[in-house]
């Protein structure tokens, strides 16, 4: 399952004064929320000082489609797929899907390839995210 969550920890700015800084994660392949604060934990827990999970919730997102190569961000693309039920119904589900790359252009044809491989996919939406990595 996939998760979204968000910590907290104290930083320094640029004039070097302390401030709270706020990251949002998306974790993959964790079977519960227990699993996820552990994985924020064990990752972040000796690296920031008040150091905290914030918030951690089940996340919309189907799969990761790709990996990160050097520092690709990360986007968000919303698809609808459309199929025809048991009783000869068309029906539309739509999920997400997250992937990287190196800016919305590389994005786009990224996911272009990615519709190509089923029949009736369609990109409703692409955008950028403020998540800092998948772990």
């Amino acid at each position: 399952m996939i998760y979204e969550a968000t910590i907290i920890y104290v930083g320094v700015n640029d004039k070097g004064s302390e401030v709270t800084i706020k990251d949002s994660y998306i974790l993959q392949d964790k079977e519960s929320f227990s699993d996820v604060e552990e994985t924020l934990y064990s990752e972040f827990g000796k690296m920031y000082s008040d150091f905290d999970v914030q918030a951690i919730k089940r996340s919309r997102i189907k799969e990761v489609a790709n990996s990160r190569v050097n520092d690709d961000k990360i986007y968000l693309a919303t698809i609808s797929d459309t199929f025809v039920d048991d009783n000869s119904n068309e029906k539309e589900i739509k999920y997400i899907v997250a992937l990287f790359a190196k800016d919305f252009d590389n994005a786009k044809a990224f996911i272009s390839e990615y519709l190509k491989q089923g029949y009736g996919m369609q990109l409703k939406s692409l955008k950028e995210t403020k998540f800092i990595d998948v772990i």
